[in-house]
């Protein structure tokens, strides 16, 4: 299957995702599983990439550089990574939300830049809207999911509406169609961080893992700069080794 195709591009643009089969081979599912396995029994790792560079080596990055020239994020790099890995002993529930907070190198005071945190030795803070309307999220399925073992939930088209409030938040996943996003192993989905997003606790609680990757090709107002990536520039020519 080829995955340069503009219609990626005009589906994530009005659905807010898209689900691509596939995308991974027998072969290159199997590498990256195998990388990581040292943190399999782990259910949420931050800064995957940076921390283990074997998981880094595992991904076909031309095809994720091809994904990314279909939605027209040429010039993106990876700005966050987590691996998570909802099991039967890590089985929880997520609320519906939108992903709101970006990963920098430090905390400074900049008009539009929010709710500083720092979690797991990096700021976190909520930027404007139109620096996440600006992002791609693509997460791997590295197990097949379904409803039963708690695959994600979105509606679609929610991500059009901006920032919402909880309030708003509510009242749309009260009163709109949701979708269950079932996934075979190697499969990948493809978000906008602002797309309104949740997943249930499993009912049949198999391994879920999956490798959480966000993109961005738009600047930071200095001295601001994305966490992860300058890590990822300085390795980009080590990613075939």
């Amino acid at each position: 299957m080829s995955y340069i195709d503009q219609s990626i591009a005009k589906t994530l643009a009005s659905q807010g995702f898209v689900i691509l089969p596939d995308f991974l081979d027998a072969s290159e599912l199997q590498r990256l599983r195998q990388a990581c396995q040292p943190i399999s029994d782990q259910y949420g790792v931050r800064q995957v990439l940076q921390n283990y560079p074997s998981i880094y080596r595992a991904l076909n990055w031309d095809k994720l550089h091809a994904l990314l020239h279909a939605v027209d994020m040429v010039e993106a790099q990876a700005v966050r990574s987590i691996f998570f890995n909802k099991n039967a002993d890590h089985n929880w529930l997520v609320s519906w939300h939108q992903d709101m907070t970006i990963c920098v190198n430090q905390k400074t005071e900049l008009a539009g830049y929010s709710k500083w945190t720092y979690k797991k030795d990096v700021h976190h803070v909520e930027p404007p809207a139109a620096v996440l309307e600006a992002m791609l999220t693509c997460r791997i399925a590295l197990d097949d999911v379904s409803a039963k073992n708690a695959a994600l939930k979105v509606i679609a088209g929610s991500h059009q509406s901006g920032k919402l409030r909880e309030s708003q938040i509510l009242d749309i996943s009260q009163t709109a169609m949701h979708k269950t996003c079932a996934m075979r192993a190697g499969d990948i989905l493809l978000m906008k961080p602002l797309l309104l997003h949740a997943s249930d606790k499993a009912r049949f609680a198999t391994q879920r893992r999956v490798l959480h990757l966000e993109f961005s090709a738009s600047k930071l107002p200095p001295p601001l700069q994305w966490a992860e990536a300058a890590f990822q520039s300085a390795h980009v020519s080590h990613s075939t080794d």
